[in-house]
């Protein structure tokens, strides 16, 4: 068996800290952009996202239609955005299925994925439970691919404009579950709402397919306007332990497109990175990434009375969620611990880290004073009981 070439090289500057890498996969060179958070930690496993282009789309320019860059850096995401192979008559394309005699496409995608993974997991820290994918248009199909042929490795996807195979609704995806995230058009030609009668299925019977594949029977339909005029349509189905495992949103007068949406202050791609952040697998299910979160906001005063006192907190499930905009931090926030309060205070306050946390006594500080000496018109905003070893996985910046 012949070995397998790996490089790696910067691509143009304006792409901004994202490398572009290949290997060989069935003798043909395959292409993949990374962007790695810059608070990325070998000690702590870190999620994935993959994000696949559309038909005759590129990995770069899935990148300016979806960044998600942001996100990585507010939340430690490792982005993968892969390149699909040209078809013979011309476009790039993804092919969600294996290939066979019957196959449009020769293009070993699933195979492609499935090394890539764990090319990434070789030579980085990921969380193999919270795997995700998104994509737009034939990257959305590729999405769906993704979860029906290699639930294994995939905890939730998140396809734009996009529809599955309709053959998939007679089969099931292995006994494990997936979650699903979807937003398509009312008004999409490509990829119409309704589907395309023996190709792809409609939107509505993939929401219910995969939530009879989680074993989500209660459902509710909500309403947003949007500030020109259009009206999104959520439909959410929950298992009865409370998780949703499935979300749809319908855009009226949306076609076939990334769109822009602003639901509760959030748009597409915090929509998205918001549900499939609350899923992992566990051996062949899905769960909740975290038991509980507990919202922290700007106090009106900075004392230890009026500090939030946090009971039973388990570092290894549990998760501290803090509104940055209430602190006026308009930007990636940064976290660091130290052994006690004096190093907390004195040593790492002048590093111009955001909050602190004091390992001995469980205080967690919020730092204005940027690097200069103590907390400024800061202080200390909450106390955790019994000191629990906090990381930076443990917290959420919203």
């Amino acid at each position: 068996m012949k070995p397998e070439n790996f490089t790696s090289e910067k691509i143009p500057a304006s792409l901004d800290e994202v490398s572009l890498n290949n290997f060989a996969h069935d003798g043909i060179k395959r292409e993949y952009l990374t962007y790695i958070p810059s608070g990325y930690s070998h000690i702590i496993e870190a999620p994935v996202i993959l994000n696949f282009h559309g038909f005759g789309g590129t990995a770069s320019g899935q990148l300016a239609l979806s960044d998600w860059r942001d996100l990585a850096e507010k939340h430690g995401i490792i982005l993968i955005y892969p390149q699909g192979l040209e078809l013979q008559k011309g476009g790039s394309h993804w092919n969600p299925d294996p290939v066979s005699s019957d196959s449009k496409s020769i293009s070993d995608d699933l195979g492609f994925v499935r090394r890539l993974l764990k090319r990434i997991s070789k030579n980085y820290s990921i969380d193999k439970s919270r795997v995700y994918a998104t994509g737009y248009s034939n990257g959305a199909g590729m999405a769906y691919g993704l979860a029906h042929h290699m639930p294994d490795l995939i905890a939730g996807i998140a396809p734009v404009s996009g529809l599955m195979n309709d053959e998939y609704l007679s089969t099931t995806s292995g006994g494990s579950p997936v979650g699903l995230i979807s937003f398509n058009g009312e008004e999409d030609w490509v990829r119409p709402v309704n589907g395309i009668n023996g190709y792809l299925a409609s939107v509505a019977d993939i929401s219910s397919h995969w939530a009879r594949e989680n074993s989500s029977t209660q459902s509710i339909v909500e309403q947003f306007a949007q500030a020109n005029g259009d009206r999104i349509e959520r439909t959410s189905y929950s298992r009865d332990d409370g998780l949703t495992t499935v979300e749809q949103y319908l855009v009226d007068r949306g076609g076939h497109e990334w769109f822009d949406l602003d639901i509760e202050g959030k748009d597409l791609n915090q929509l998205a990175w918001q549900f499939l952040s609350r899923l992992r697998k566990q051996d062949e299910g899905i769960l909740t990434a975290r038991k509980k979160s507990l919202e922290l906001r700007l106090p009106d005063v900075f004392t230890r009375g009026l500090a939030d006192k946090v009971i039973n907190f388990n570092a290894l499930t549990d998760a501290i969620d803090i509104d940055i905009n209430s602190f006026g931090i308009n930007r990636s926030a940064t976290f660091e611990t130290g052994k006690n309060k004096k190093e907390v205070k004195k040593v790492l306050a002048k590093q111009d880290f955001d909050f602190l946390y004091d390992q001995k006594k469980g205080g967690l500080y919020f730092n204005e004073n940027g690097a200069d000496k103590g907390f400024g018109e800061g202080g200390i905003i909450a106390i955790l009981k019994g000191a629990p070893d906090l990381t930076s996985s443990n917290l959420e910046f919203i």
